[in-house]
């Protein structure tokens, strides 16, 4: 009987030990998950996860592995299958919506003319790597994302910051659901202040409805943060609403948005010396030719190769019947120049004075544009034919005239039908093919706001274009 008792009491050891054993097991397995759970906001800051942007990657965004661990190693091992748990939105059905969504944008907005294939695009916010990816597949070639930043870490409870962007960076500026944004003020108006003038802003705003009071509500709520843009469009998408804006331009004209060829050689020559011009003033300096940093100055100019000058409404600054028309002290002779005078104003033929090397462009689009003052008229080449307005594509002479040339002067008094011109220059990109750009606004030529072009001389400097203030002879 000792025997058997002795037994079962070794029976009982062992199977308590076996039990406690078990025990301890599942206690240190459950605490190295606990464990593991805790370290991955850790996780995140050491090692530069984004929450932000998908863990499941492909050719569309989208896949079914960790991509940013190994899956043989000890940590893809642990993280693998818990992923879809600790990251609810890394899985990759959620990955395609948001492909889809921002498919569903991109067609919503090129339909009514609100967005291009050669636009500047930035996505921002969770799913931005497959909204690139599918921006990109669409024929986007310049996008952009935000792989970190506070506006979605740590479940969206982080403060928000200035992104890390300059002043009119984009023509397209796309962010996903305003709703789990901590300040939505801030990023709206983050996302005005990268976007160019004329650029568009698309933001997704979690909807329970597309009724038209859901979709007031919607619009209301991005609207009521803008300073500078309208709302143009407001459409239901699914489970979101989406709120597409226009920033404004100033009423000079903005030409940031435009996006020149890559090909352009005035503006590839002149970007590298645009700090050597001379700075922008609000009010005529007392000696304007002396502080002019003339373009030959900096570069050089071939002595043998055609050189074109392009004067339009030339007669309400100068005086052809003299000789102080060119621009004062410029290091090129004008006589060393093909001269071209466009005007609207086909008075100044009668003059019939001989002007050598000078061609009149007759122009009657002008006409609108600037006051008619037939006591200075410009005495030109008299037989010179006169181009009849129904036959005369003036941005087709321009491009005509100045691709075939060496260096290229422009000069422009300006009016709403110049600035026009202006901007169809740089739409068709003929001004990669202006060298030095002067514009002439007289006193009393100023916005509705009465503030000075300074904006408009920024503008078209940003862009590499050398261009002057031009305040007559």
């Amino acid at each position: 009987m000792g025997g058997v008792h002795n037994l079962g009491g070794f029976k009982t050891v062992k199977w308590q030990a076996f039990h406690g054993s078990l025990a301890r097991r599942l206690a240190i397995r459950t605490l190295m998950f606990a464990l593991v759970i805790s370290m991955l906001p850790l996780l995140q800051l050491v090692i530069d996860i984004d929450p932000a942007k998908p863990m499941f990657m492909s050719s569309n965004g989208c896949d079914t592995e960790v991509g940013y661990f190994d899956p043989d190693s000890v940590l893809g091992r642990v993280l693998k299958p818990i992923a879809p748990f600790v990251f609810p939105h890394l899985r990759s059905g959620m990955c395609q919506d948001n492909v889809n969504l921002t498919i569903s944008v991109v067609r919503e907005l090129m339909g009514k003319n609100l967005l291009n294939f050669g636009a500047k695009a930035l996505c921002i916010g969770k799913g931005t790597a497959s909204a690139v990816s599918a921006l990109r597949d669409f024929g986007f070639s310049n996008v952009d994302e935000i792989h970190r930043h506070p506006f979605f870490m740590l479940k969206q409870k982080q403060v928000v910051c200035e992104l890390d962007f300059d002043d009119n960076s984009f023509d397209f500026v796309m962010a996903n659901d305003l709703s789990k944004v901590s300040v939505p003020a801030i990023l709206v108006s983050e996302v005005e202040r990268i976007l160019k003038s004329g650029g568009t802003g698309a933001i997704l705003v979690g909807s329970e409805g597309s009724n038209h009071d859901s979709l007031i509500r919607s619009a209301t709520t991005v609207s009521s943060f803008l300073k500078r843009s309208n709302v143009i469009d407001v459409v239901s998408l699914g489970s979101f609403t989406l709120v597409a804006f226009m920033k404004k331009g100033n009423k000079l004209g903005s030409f940031e948005q435009y996006r020149l060829p890559t090909n352009c050689p005035s503006i590839k020559r002149n970007k590298p010396i645009m700090n050597k011009m001379e700075p922008l003033v609000d009010k005529m300096p007392k000696a304007n030719g002396k502080r002019v940093t003339y373009l030959p100055n900096l570069v050089g100019v071939p002595s043998t190769g055609k050189l074109v000058y392009i004067d339009m409404g030339a007669k309400e600054a100068a005086n052809f019947s003299n000789s102080n028309w060119f621009l004062p002290s410029y290091p090129i002779n004008s006589k060393a120049f093909s001269v071209y005078i466009v005007d609207h104003d086909a008075f100044v033929l009668t003059s019939h004075v001989k002007c050598p090397g000078v061609t009149f462009i007759y122009h009657p689009a002008l006409g609108g544009s600037v006051v008619k003052d037939k006591s200075n008229s410009v005495n030109v080449h008299d037989e010179e034919p006169l181009i009849d307005d129904e036959e005369f594509d003036f941005v087709v002479w321009f491009k005509e005239t100045v691709e075939v040339a060496d260096f290229v002067v422009l000069k422009m008094n300006m009016g709403k039908a110049e600035m026009k011109i202006l901007s169809e220059l740089f739409e068709s990109g003929i001004i990669c093919y202006v060298d030095e750009l002067f514009l002439h606004f007289s006193d009393a030529d100023r916005d509705d706001n009465g503030e000075s072009h300074i904006n408009l001389f920024q503008s078209l400097r940003s862009n590499g274009v050398f261009v002057h203030q031009w305040w007559g002879n």
